[in-house]
């Protein structure tokens, strides 16, 4: 795959992974018990929806960094920032997937909440992968 074509992909994968987070964080925060719902959790103590809430602050802030990755990338046409962003939240994600595998496995967590180290560690894998073998960074 031609060095232009890579660097498009790993833009369009900050698009979407930035979009991913800041809609779920943004819904976690604003409405927690119909986004655990969404999810197919069952319901929460009504305490609990603030952690839950804060959660999704988290969540929002973390796909924040995708899209100002892809903003200084889009407006230096540099991308050092993207290559160090891709990199700190591929090392959150690998600790929310151990987590949360860690939590499903003793049962302290119910299944519905499967999506989240699958994803986490998916995206965590391809951008270690991304940042460790320089796809998408070549020449710059």
């Amino acid at each position: 795959m031609k060095t232009i074509n890579r660097k498009r992909t790993l833009i369009v994968f900050c698009l979407l992974a930035g979009l991913m987070d800041l809609l779920s964080g943004a819904l976690m925060m604003s409405v927690p018990a119909f986004t655990l719902k969404l999810m197919g959790v069952p319901p929460v103590a009504p305490e609990a929806l603030v952690l839950i809430s804060f959660i999704g602050a988290f969540v929002f802030s973390v796909g924040s960094l995708y899209w100002f990755a892809l903003l200084t990338v889009l407006s230096t046409g540099k991308q050092a920032t993207m290559r160090v962003l891709l990199t700190g939240t591929a090392w959150v994600r690998m600790v929310i997937f151990l987590f949360t595998t860690v939590a499903l496995m003793t049962g302290a967590l119910g299944l519905s909440w499967w999506s989240v180290p699958v994803t986490d560690g998916g995206l965590a894998i391809f951008q270690f992968w991304v940042v460790l073998y320089g796809w998408g960074f070549e020449n710059d």
